[in-house]
């Protein structure tokens, strides 16, 4: 980063920073129930209308996938969700490398005396989203170009590969039960059986200066990587979360070596590295043809009454609140003692409840459209130098009510982003409501995570909605 742009971040967090704190209000800081007892006289209670509008994420706003500090991955999602009536399906492959920790790499250096027992490609498995009884089939092929393991790719990263290397059906509910294996007993591990002439090849070389063990560059120019891929021919219905950094994903060779005239059974391992670093994509499609968001993707001026928020990559809503400047104008300068958006869910003909749950964690930011760029709610949901998810709000809860049965519902904290447009004069912006997998401001030096990548999908009710109003509620008091 150029010394010319960490200044302009530094400028512009203070400035932020500044705003937010001229319009702490200490009537916020008890919490909302220690608010003013609502007496209609001197403390009022009242809703604002909001207009909410569905957006599908452009390729621009895509995430990119990188490593943290230690060069690990976060959990990849894997699978094929052939049956969302709601959002429609998604196709979700994995492309990575596994290769030598360190060079040069043998089998025992002694191919003439090695014989293959058989060979598997593993992944830790941690959690499904979806139909978990439905069958998976994924397959794995051998990646057709060079992938570079110093780059972050987006989700929307197209990578070529041929040549099948082996494939496994399975229902998802089944990877946590546990393996008994040679010399390992393994639970939540997704085990695919690699071909016998593929792995076989792999124990005919030795370490000679021209063999693919011998190097890291050597290697990758005879293995560009594993595509992990799911089969959409079935009834899969469900993506599973892995993690190919984890010390139980690998590719694994199970052979005897002759030593001292009896054969040795044992194993060795192609892994994630992370010195010379492997490469990991992760490819997800989306395919919103004939679902319930694709007819609710409108342009409807006055916001839509169907709100779809889809865990990234997916969809998100832009929110106006065009009635603060009303509320602004008819009633002079108030303290506001709290300004909560208001969401739930609403049942629609396509919810599977059962299967597909709503996001964890919602999150909103202001849209900055004299910059086209998005900002924190700093006042609000950053009030000790990190995101507070207490503070801000957005956590799931679940209601019951008589039209839909534990509903999800949010609530998010705006009382001094709103107080600061009633006494500052600040402009009263748009809000993104989405389900973030992170969160990033790069000029303010702020990144954190929030929901696992497509863990979740939930439709609220927008502010023009007959039972379910998407609203801002307001408790102020006259000063």
């Amino acid at each position: 980063m150029s010394q010319c742009r960490m200044l302009k971040g530094i400028v512009l967090f203070f400035i932020i920073t500044s705003f937010s704190y001229c319009t702490k209000i200490k009537g916020t800081d008890i919490g909302a129930e220690l608010i003013p007892a609502i007496d209609n006289v001197f403390t009022f209670d009242t809703t604002l209308e909001i207009q909410a509008f569905n957006k599908l994420v452009p390729d621009s706003m895509l995430p990119r996938l990188g490593r943290d500090a230690g060069g690990n991955t976060g959990d990849y999602v894997l699978g094929y969700i052939s049956n969302n009536l709601q959002f429609g399906k998604t196709k979700a492959s994995i492309f990575v490398e596994f290769k030598p920790t360190v060079y040069p790499f043998s089998f025992e250096n002694k191919s003439d005396s090695l014989y293959l027992d058989s060979a598997v490609l593993c992944l830790r498995y941690n959690n499904s989203f979806g139909d978990t009884n439905a069958i998976q089939t994924i397959s794995v092929y051998k990646v057709n170009e060079l992938l570079k393991g110093d780059s972050a790719y987006q989700t929307n990263k197209v990578v070529s590969y041929s040549e099948k290397l082996g494939s496994s059906s399975f229902a998802p509910s089944t990877l946590n039960d546990s393996l008994f294996l040679f010399r390992q007993n393994i639970n939540n591990q997704l085990r695919i059986k690699i071909n016998n002439q593929f792995a076989a090849k792999l124990l005919t070389f030795d370490t000679s200066n021209f063999s693919p063990l011998n190097n890291d560059s050597a290697f990758r120019a005879y293995l560009n990587g594993f595509a992990i891929i799911p089969e959409t021919n079935g009834s899969a219905n469900a993506l599973m979360s892995v993690n190919v950094s984890d010390t139980a994903s690998y590719f694994r060779l199970y052979y005897r070596v002759m030593k001292n005239g009896t054969l040795d059974s044992t194993y060795k391992d192609l892994k994630f590295n992370r010195v010379l670093p492997s490469a990991a994509i992760n490819s997800i499609q989306r395919d919103y043809n004939g679902s319930e968001i694709q007819k609710n993707i409108t342009q409807n001026t006055k916001g839509d009454s169907l709100v779809f928020i889809q865990a990234t990559p997916g969809s998100y809503a832009m929110l106006k609140i065009p009635s603060i400047d009303e509320f602004k104008k008819s009633k002079g300068n108030v303290m506001v003692h709290l300004a909560e958006i208001q969401m739930d869910e609403i049942a629609t003909p396509g919810r599977q409840q059962g299967l597909f749950y709503a996001p964890l964690f919602m999150y909103s930011e202001v849209y900055d459209t004299t910059t086209n760029l998005f900002y924190p709610f700093l006042s609000d949901g950053f009030t000790s130098g990190t995101f507070d998810i207490e503070t801000f709000g957005g956590l799931r809860t679940y209601k019951t009510d008589n039209t839909i049965q534990q509903g999800a519902k949010y609530k998010m904290n705006v009382t001094r982003y709103v107080q600061g447009i009633i006494t500052r004069n600040y402009p009263n912006m748009p809000f993104k409501l989405s389900a973030p997998y992170s969160v990033r401001y790069d000029n303010l030096f702020i990144t954190f995570a929030l929901n696992n990548l497509c863990s979740g999908n939930v439709v609220l009710g927008g502010g023009n909605n007959a039972s379910k109003k998407m609203k801002l509620r307001l408790v102020y008091s006259k000063l």
